[in-house]
């Protein structure tokens, strides 16, 4: 709200760039985690039973690794960075100044995690071989780490729990959907290490090594839908009743991509297990990518699930998504939403359309667009600005709206805004 970037003519909204960019990025990241564990475990295995063939799979699927972690993981990352700061500066802010030590920390980590799956991968027999595992722990370790931090930071948002009182950094990060997600997460990261294996998979000509290596996937893959499947059962009974019932039949649109995301998780599960495990010969390209996109659908419904029953908020009772922070809304409704807004450079404006867009742009713009996603045209076409405004008095009467924020003047001029464009 303070620094609104995102151009207010623009038909995508600033939630729509956020998700589109973060559902990838997470997507990436659960993988890079998972990974970690299963290149450790499978080079064990194949320095264990003395199989070379087993040990290029494990090289090779390293170099999948490195390229989609190190590559499209740090590039997507530093796509989030500047996406939140671009649409929600004030949440952003919020996350850092509350978190900095535990950023400071994750960074860390990140750093050990490019740097050991660099090194792991351009010393494959060129170190000895304990070396080279305890480079393999290393950087499941530093993926590990800022999965276990992140965690942290993200389900604050959802459940702050004791940090709204006291403020504290353990009270925000110890918050009471933590461990279930770590649970839920840790299995997802599994259960798509053993789903990216099938791309290495899918290459080998070895018939043995190949079914070998798929049953040993198909653990990671079964272990993973079993965390996966205890830890969001876990978080559902542990986030807010108010908030579990609008996804529970409350909202039909959250319903529905809950249920969407679980079908199409136990269709992906189940033919991965189904290939891995009875069908290893036939994993080709195709049914590989099959299952992955399969994956990310099903992420996509999931992660837009949790972050949609967050709403109205950035941080539940504590900050609105549109930055407006909770313990400011009697004032701003006093002095007007466009006494924060400096950058509206429109003191003693008298022309009311100016005045509504602004208005608009300062609480409206970060979810809604005019057109596109999640667009407020079809909402208010043919309305008149009486019946908006009247809308607009009780905005916060649907769960995931926060209430309108401003003085009389300021709602009648976004009335008669949304009215004339709508037309």
């Amino acid at each position: 709200m303070d620094y609104p970037l995102w151009l207010a003519n623009s038909d995508i909204s600033g939630a729509l760039v956020i998700a589109l960019v973060s559902i990838f990025h997470v997507f990436i990241s659960h993988f890079a985690v998972g990974m970690g564990l299963f290149l450790v475990l499978a080079e064990k295995k194949a320095l264990k039973e003395q199989n070379e063939e087993l040990k290029i799979f494990v090289k090779k699927t390293s170099a999948l690794v490195l390229l989609i972690s190190a590559v499209l993981g740090a590039l997507t990352g530093v796509g989030i960075w500047f996406t939140i700061a671009l649409v929600s500066p004030a949440g952003t802010s919020a996350l850092i100044h509350n978190f900095v030590w535990g950023w400071a920390a994750e960074w860390v980590f990140f750093v050990l995690e490019i740097v050991t799956i660099l090194v792991y991968y351009y010393t494959w027999n060129k170190v000895s071989d304990k070396y080279h595992v305890l480079l393999g722990w290393l950087y499941f370790v530093g993926a590990y780490m800022s999965l276990v931090i992140i965690v942290g930071i993200i389900t604050f948002q959802l459940t702050p729990g004791k940090w709204i009182e006291t403020h504290s950094f353990w009270d925000g990060f110890l918050n009471p959907t933590y461990i279930p997600s770590i649970v839920g997460r840790t299995g997802i990261a599994l259960l798509l290490a053993g789903i990216y294996a099938m791309i290495t998979l899918s290459l080998m000509k070895n018939s043995e090594v190949k079914k070998n290596a798929s049953r040993f996937s198909g653990y990671f893959v079964l272990a993973g839908i079993i965390l996966t499947f205890v830890g969001m059962t876990w978080w559902v009974f542990a986030i807010p009743a108010d908030i579990r019932e609008q996804f529970l039949g409350g909202n039909m649109t959250l319903t529905n991509f809950f249920k969407y995301s679980g079908y199409i998780t136990a269709i992906m599960g189940f033919l991965t297990l189904l290939f891995m495990f009875v069908l290893p010969r036939y994993i080709n390209i195709a049914i590989t990518l099959i299952i992955l996109i399969l994956g990310q659908i099903s992420f996509g419904y999931y992660e837009f699930t949790r972050e949609r029953a967050r709403k109205p908020f950035v941080i539940r009772d504590y900050m609105y998504s549109n930055g407006i922070l909770v313990s400011e809304v009697e004032k701003l409704n006093e002095e007007g939403i466009l006494s924060k807004a400096k950058w509206a450079n429109i003191e003693n404006e008298k022309d009311v359309m100016k005045i509504g867009r602004a208005v608009f742009v300062a609480e409206c713009k970060i979810c809604h667009s005019l057109n596109g996603f999640n667009a407020l045209r079809p909402k208010i076409e043919g309305l008149e600005a009486e019946d908006i405004d009247a809308m607009l008095m009780d905005l916060d009467s649907n769960p995931l709206m926060p209430p309108f924020v401003g003085t009389d003047a300021e709602r009648e001029a976004l009335a008669k805004y949304l009215a004339k464009i709508a037309q």
